[in-house]
């Protein structure tokens, strides 16, 4: 039986499995999963470690790695966004989502930039805000605990993170990715959605790191229409 290892990013976990079962129906192939943020994957993977395909929430993981691997193939596979989480409260309702997100008394969590995408694109938003609201931006990287993927990570693998910090009751409010609105608000949560001149686009690319039949075979599945339509459900985008 062939065998495939992927790196993949967390975020991106649910869609991939999905993929994974109907690949696996109609390919007699054994495949590995390691589901991380991407930034500490790509550092396994210049450490030499072995992986068929990469798959990052960002490009300049990709790009990064570039410069040391050879890749074989490259595909932007679908995108993502920002959003601000809470719990299902009086005090965020009929709020603006920026409103919230400057409340300076709410416990403001993140993921953590460099290791973990998540956190670069939230960096990215608070150098928006800086812009606008000279400080505020630079108050809110203060402010922010980084409890998700890097060193201080207290999540527990495979936990949906906003979901697990708020009800926890480590944080108040959560800037995470937007694919997992449907999922958090059946959970009990609120999701705040940033307007569109906030609008952070979060950019989900794979590539293929060698040439072997199963290598090719599913990174020509997962650049497919029928993958798409997977990733589109699971709440990605197509631009």
């Amino acid at each position: 039986m062939l065998n495939l290892t992927i790196f993949s990013a967390g975020s991106f976990r649910h869609v991939l499995n999905e993929l994974v079962t109907i690949f696996k129906q109609k390919n007699p192939v054994e495949i590995h999963l390691h589901l991380a943020p991407a930034g500490l994957l790509r550092q396994r993977l210049e450490a030499n470690e072995y992986c068929d395909i990469f798959i990052s929430a960002n490009l300049q993981n990709i790009n990064i790695l570039s410069a040391t691997k050879c890749i074989y193939n490259q595909q932007i596979l679908a995108f993502n966004r920002l959003m601000l989480t809470t719990r299902d409260e009086s005090q965020y309702k009929n709020r603006e989502t920026l409103d919230i997100l400057l409340d300076p008394h709410l416990r403001l969590a993140t993921s953590t930039p460099i290791a973990d995408p998540g956190g670069d694109y939230t960096w990215q938003l608070f150098d928006l805000v800086e812009k606008r609201y000279p400080k505020q931006g630079e108050y809110l990287k203060q402010r922010a605990l980084q409890l998700v993927g890097g060193e201080k990570s207290i999540v527990p693998k495979g936990e949906i993170a906003a979901e697990y910090l708020l009800k926890e009751g480590y944080a108040d409010v959560m800037v995470g990715y937007a694919n997992y609105q449907t999922y958090l608000q059946h959970c009990g949560l609120c999701c705040h959605l940033f307007p569109p001149e906030w609008n952070i686009k979060a950019i989900y690319a794979a590539v293929q790191l060698n040439e072997n039949l199963a290598t090719q075979q599913f990174f020509h599945f997962l650049t497919s229409a029928e993958a798409a339509q997977i990733m589109y459900k699971h709440g990605f985008l197509s631009e």
